[in-house]
C-alpha cells in the first residue's frame, strides 16, 4: 500500500517477498497475544446423584441460568439445599464472569454452618477457577462436580431452573422490558417459592413451613 500511495507502484506480495529475500531483509513480526488459559480445577463426583439429605446444609447444589431481556442477557446463580429444596442464596448479574458464583456463596447467611457440607456443580469455569475453589476450602466446604457434559448429575438444580423459567420468566415475559425487571420478578418468584408454593416432596408444605415444622426456623 505504501508503494502504491507514494510511488504509484503496484506489486504483489510475492514480488516483495522475493526482493526482501534477495536483500536479506526481515520484517518485524508482532507476536500474537494469547491470554493464558487458567488451569481448571476439577473435583470428583462425590454426590453421585444421591440427592437425599438428612439435615439442612448437608448437601447443596448450585448452577447458573440465563434470562434474556430486550437489551441484554442476565444471569441467575442459585444454591439449593437438597434437604428441603430451600434456596439458601441467589445472585443476579449482567456479566457471566467468575464473580457470579463467588458472590452467590458470599450471600449465604451464617456461612460457618457450611463446614463439612457438600456443594455440587457442573465443571464450568465458574466452579473450576482457583478463587472459587479456595473460597470453598476456606469455608470448609467439600466440592463435588458432575461428569463432563452430564446434566443428569445435577438434575435437582436443572429442575429448579425449569420451575423458575416456567413460573416466572415465561409467565411474566411481558413485564421484562429492562434488566432491572429481572430482579423484580425473580424476587417475587423466590418469595412465592419459599413461603407460598407447596411441594409434594415436603408433604404439601412450603420450604419455609417445612423448616418451621421441624423447629429449624
Amino acid at each position: 500500500m505504501k508503494l502504491r500511495i507514494d510511488l504509484n507502484l503496484t506489486v504483489n506480495h510475492k514480488k516483495i517477498r522475493r526482493i526482501m529475500k534477495e536483500r536479506e531483509l526481515r520484517s518485524i513480526v508482532r507476536p500474537k497475544f494469547r491470554k493464558p488459559k487458567e488451569a481448571e480445577i476439577t473435583k470428583p463426583n462425590i454426590l453421585n446423584r444421591d440427592f437425599t439429605a438428612s439435615k439442612p446444609m448437608e448437601k447443596l447444589v448450585t448452577d447458573i441460568t440465563y434470562i434474556p431481556t430486550p437489551h441484554k442477557m442476565m444471569y441467575l446463580s442459585v444454591i439449593i439445599d437438597l434437604f428441603d429444596t430451600f434456596p439458601i442464596a441467589w445472585h443476579i448479574s449482567d456479566t457471566p464472569d467468575r464473580s457470579l458464583s463467588i458472590d452467590t456463596i458470599k450471600k449465604i447467611k451464617r456461612p460457618e454452618r457450611l463446614s463439612e457440607a457438600i456443594i455440587h456443580s457442573d465443571q464450568g469455569i465458574h466452579y473450576t477457577n482457583s478463587d472459587y475453589v479456595n473460597l470453598l476450602k476456606e469455608l470448609g466446604i467439600k466440592q463435588s462436580m458432575s461428569r463432563k457434559g452430564n446434566c443428569w448429575d445435577n438434575a435437582c438444580a436443572e429442575s429448579f431452573f425449569s420451575q423458575y423459567k416456567s413460573e416466572c420468566i415465561h409467565l411474566y415475559k411481558s413485564r421484562i422490558k429492562k434488566p432491572s425487571d429481572v430482579y423484580e420478578v425473580t424476587a417475587e418468584f423466590f418469595d412465592f417459592y419459599i413461603y407460598h408454593r407447596p411441594q409434594k416432596k415436603l408433604n404439601g408444605l412450603t420450604p419455609y413451613q417445612y423448616r418451621k415444622s421441624l423447629g429449624l426456623i
